[in-house]
């Protein structure tokens, strides 16, 4: 709906500002924008998606809060979607379709209601003969109608028309003791309703009204839609031959004989009391433009909103998969295994040059940032053993592009380079001076190190619970699909820092080496609102689970 909101949105900014143009003009921009805006989100389902990498920025850059739905958390349970960032309750998941179906159902089911009882009244009012059905046939002729049917009915307090080639007239009771020339009046603006074809623009606009019910801007371009559409009518009936003087005086006086009415959204109405005044001030002005609407400017409006639709409905950014983020407590540590620990430091990790140089010093591990840790499934198969990181460590004591030269699989090699991307280095040195240098870094993988490194990670932060405001995400950036690797979920433990920027601690299920490297790199780039505690911003641990569709 954000790109049905910028259409309304447009069009409730610029088509007001368009006064020296015709009412015909207008209330064709009005109905152009309002399919427009109805139309977007079922193309945007049905047309190939186009995406620019501009729109990409865009939506990478878009809050969560105005993008893609509002953060919402519960019992510290929090959940984001790329594409929507919602709760998950009950009420989102399952009340809140079943209330938009409700309330269109109920709209669509007035509507109905509404044209019955005017098939029911046409039915069994009585036909007009004689002189009015003359002056109708006469009004007919010159719009380029076939010959109407005018009906009287004691339901009916001021004249309504329907109909798309053949118009349908019902007049109230006094229409029995109207001048020929009210009469004409009447029967013209009725009838350029169905000549402009009206009634089927504002059945449209029911139908889009009663689908976003929910809307504000959806019933509020209705109205202007109506309204132009009441002054385009007045127009033509003012170039028919009526003086704007003497039309004003049969409006007023309609409507002051009228009794209290019903409204229905399936026909067009000539006197109905919203907007009088404005009309009449409209009539009693010679400086407006009543321009009619020609077929060419039709086919032009036509056309721009059917390729405004199409292209806004093919606009997106991709969206392949879904990030969910739960802050539950993450597997528990086996204190069996902590013990094996005995109160030693973090292990050290074995850092070998390649192609030395005499008087070369290796570069040294300063900050054990993150420790290489377990995923699960290497937890419950028992695997031990070595990766080897290959990787390049500039003169700052940056890591540049690790990889993994000796795999042990499992998802460790994954969590092997997790690990050596955030660890800070003192950088190798040639005759004293800071070089960059290519290392290879052999990481251990024992249910000892297990143990100490989950022990390190359990310490750096709290756990979302009791006393603790979750974290809210702020900006979310769309995961691309992974070169290889079907459908499936990469979980991660993640620490939220102080600042909101998410750390990558570690891969806990493996979808493989391409999956887990975009799902790292994707959520490396999600912000947070800090989680509190006692007011204070403090770092959390979470679980985010990255969904590819594949």
């Amino acid at each position: 709906m954000i790109k049905a909101t910028f259409v309304l949105l447009a069009a409730h900014a610029i088509i007001p500002c368009l006064r020296r143009r015709s009412a015909a003009e207008r209330h064709a921009l009005w109905v152009a924008s309002l399919a427009t805006a109805a139309m977007v989100p079922l193309l945007s389902s049905l047309l190939p998606s186009w995406e620019p990498d501009w729109a990409q920025g865009v939506a990478d850059a878009w809050p969560a809060a105005f993008g893609r739905g509002a953060v919402a958390t519960s019992a510290g349970d929090i959940v984001v979607r790329a594409t929507d960032v919602d709760a998950r309750s009950w009420f989102t998941a399952g009340a809140l379709p079943a209330l938009w179906i409700l309330g269109s159902a109920v709209l669509f089911g007035r509507l109905a209601v509404q044209a019955l009882r005017i098939r029911r009244v046409a039915v069994s009012g009585v036909v007009v003969h004689g002189r009015r059905t003359a002056i109708a046939n006469d009004v007919a002729s010159r719009l380029g109608l076939c010959r109407p049917e005018l009906v009287t009915s004691v339901q009916v307090a001021i004249p309504l028309a329907w109909g798309a080639r053949r118009p349908h007239l019902l007049l109230p009771p006094a229409a029995d003791a109207w001048s020929d020339e009210r009469l004409r009046a009447v029967c013209a603006h009725e009838m350029a309703h169905i000549a402009r074809g009206d009634w089927l623009a504002h059945l449209m606009a029911e139908i889009a009204c009663g689908i976003y019910w929910f809307h504000p801007l959806m019933w509020m371009a209705r109205n202007r839609l109506g309204r132009e559409s009441e002054q385009a009518a007045d127009d033509i009936v003012l170039g028919l031959g009526t003086t704007g003087a003497d039309y004003a005086s049969h409006l007023l006086e309609i409507v002051r004989a009228a009794q209290p009415k019903r409204r229905s959204g399936a026909t067009v109405a000539m006197a109905r009391g919203s907007g009088l005044e404005r009309r009449i001030t409209v009539l009693l002005d010679g400086f407006v433009n009543r321009a009619r609407l020609s077929r060419r400017r039709a086919v032009v409006v036509g056309l721009s909103a059917s390729a405004v639709a199409a292209m806004l409905a093919t606009l997106g950014a991709r969206t392949p998969a879904a990030i969910e983020i739960r802050t539950s407590n993450l597997p528990p540590i086996d204190d069996s295994v902590v013990g094996l620990a005995g109160g030693d430091s973090a292990p050290v990790q074995d850092i070998r040059l390649l192609d030395a140089a005499p008087g070369d010093a290796a570069p040294l591990v300063v900050e054990y940032t993150t420790p290489p840790l377990y995923s699960d499934e290497a937890r419950r198969a028992g695997i031990e053993g070595i990766v080897v990181v290959r990787a390049r460590i500039d003169a700052a004591g940056r890591v540049i592009a690790p990889r993994v030269t000796q795999p042990l699989g499992w998802g460790l090699d994954q969590n092997a380079v997790v690990a050596v991307r955030q660890w800070r280095f003192r950088p190798g040195t040639r005759l004293g001076v800071a070089i960059p240098m290519d290392v290879a870094i052999q990481i251990a993988f024992t249910r000892r190190t297990d143990g100490i490194n989950a022990q390190i990670a359990n310490d750096m932060v709290s756990l979302v619970g009791p006393g603790v405001t979750p974290p809210q995400a702020v900006r979310v950036v769309q995961p691309l699909r992974p070169a290889t690797g079907g459908a499936g979920t990469v979980v991660l433990d993640v620490v939220l820092l102080e600042n909101g920027t998410p750390r990558i601690v570690r891969i806990l299920r493996s979808l493989g080496p391409d999956a887990d490297d975009v799902a790292v790199r994707t959520f490396e780039q999600w912000r947070f609102s800090p989680a509190l505690k006692d007011g204070r911003p403090i770092k959390v641990r979470v679980k985010a689970e990255v969904k590819f569709d594949g």
